[in-house]
């Protein structure tokens, strides 16, 4: 039985995980019979196996193999799950690749609006953050920046909230000038905390005067400005799949068991 099963190892050159899983799945073989079928060294075997081991410990995940006494080896079949698994993060590592390059287009279809469609985007931006969208009305226009004084959903509509939705081109930094400009006008509508909505980029000073940094570790007791900046404006309307198409892909993975039962058949 060895010797047949030496001479299709040698004739298909199996590798050692191949030939346990051909024939060491249902009961335990001596690495010397392995060695004997592969015709190779069994001190070389022995070693391979060991290697296996030692690397599948550092990687942690299972072994190929499960050695069940002195010098017993028998195929483990649990690292097929493993297998499978390492080709799904496969796939999802080239899925992140792709939905990166999407946001990057996003980036640039957002920048390509007329404050028009900006002051639409702003609008789905705003209901997703639950915001009176229905109750929210435009109070003023200039420079790029439509303002709007709207409410929150969770509050019941009681306080007002400014909105500046700030177009700007492609990677344009945002400093604290603005978030300055948007604190000033909270009083003209009564309104004690304001929300900056842009596709540019807001700087670290700007982002410290929005939490009320005045100077190097000195807060002041200002109402807050909530920054949804070009990162956070993506995150939005992937999350909620706005601008984008879901596409599904099958990824086809052996089914073992079903060879394995034509296998048991035969």
């Amino acid at each position: 039985m060895v010797a047949i099963k030496l001479a299709d190892a040698r004739e298909q050159r199996q590798t050692l995980r191949e030939w346990l899983a051909e024939h060491a799945r249902q009961e335990p073989v001596h690495y010397k019979q392995i060695a004997e079928a592969l015709d190779r060294d069994p001190a070389s075997v022995s070693a391979s196996l060991s290697i296996e081991g030692k690397q599948a410990h550092l990687d942690k995940r299972p072994a190929y193999f499960m050695r069940t006494g002195p010098g017993l080896y028998q195929y483990n079949e649990v690292c097929e799950g493993a297998v499978d698994e390492e080709l799904v993060s496969e796939v999802q590592a080239r899925a992140d690749d792709f939905n990166s390059a999407t946001r990057r287009e996003m980036r640039l279809e957002i920048a390509k609006l007329d404050l028009e469609g900006f002051h639409a985007l702003s609008e789905i931006v705003l209901l997703n953050i639950r915001a009176r969208v229905e109750e929210t009305r435009e109070v003023d226009q200039y420079n790029g920046t439509i303002v709007m004084v709207t409410s929150w959903r969770d509050d019941g509509g009681r306080s007002p909230v400014v909105v500046y939705a700030k177009k700007c081109d492609l990677d344009e930094r945002i400093g604290p000038e603005v978030i300055r400009e948007l604190r000033g006008c909270l009083p003209t509508y009564q309104s004690n905390q304001g929300v900056l909505i842009s596709n540019g980029v807001v700087t670290e000073e700007g982002k410290k005067a929005a939490l009320g940094y005045v100077t190097k570790g000195m807060k002041a007791s200002v109402p807050p400005v909530h920054i949804m900046d070009m990162d956070i404006m993506l995150n939005i309307l992937l999350e909620s799949r706005t601008g984008v198409r879901t596409k599904s892909v099958e990824v086809l993975v052996l089914d073992n068991e079903f060879f394995k039962r034509l296998r048991r058949s035969s």
